[in-house]
């Protein structure tokens, strides 16, 4: 299902962890505008399916619960650590996308989202 596979590039391709304290709340906005596209399109997408009333209603728990998790996740990244911007950059250009090009997956790989996976692939071979 398009919500599966999406979320699980949104969580292993934005949700990192590093050390600090500081609260980087541009990117928490961020986090919520994408996951409220994706939940916009995944409920689109839901209701034009033929689905029956309860696995719509256990879907909007699941999609709420991805949100909630997306921004804890970004919650303590500092806005001075090297993935900040690049990630910033990456959930905007992925919250522009329309839900045609959501489906589309060469379309979710915009090209912020690739300088974020070359900055990060780039710190982890430095490491």
């Amino acid at each position: 299902m398009w919500v599966t596979k999406n979320q699980k590039f949104l969580m292993a391709g934005l949700v990192f962890s590093c050390g600090g304290a500081a609260t980087a709340g541009d990117l928490e906005d961020a986090a919520t505008e994408l996951c409220e596209k994706v939940k916009h399109c995944s409920m689109a997408q839901i209701s034009e399916a033929d689905l029956t009333p309860e696995v719509r209603q256990m879907m909007e728990p699941m999609l709420q619960n991805m949100c909630a998790t997306m921004r804890a996740g970004v919650q303590q990244v500092p806005s001075g650590h090297p993935l900040h911007d690049p990630a910033l950059e990456c959930m905007r250009s992925m919250a522009a996308l329309s839900c045609d090009e959501f489906q589309e997956e060469g379309k979710v790989d915009t090209p912020a989202c690739k300088e974020y996976q070359e900055v990060a692939a780039q710190m982890a071979e430095n490491e």
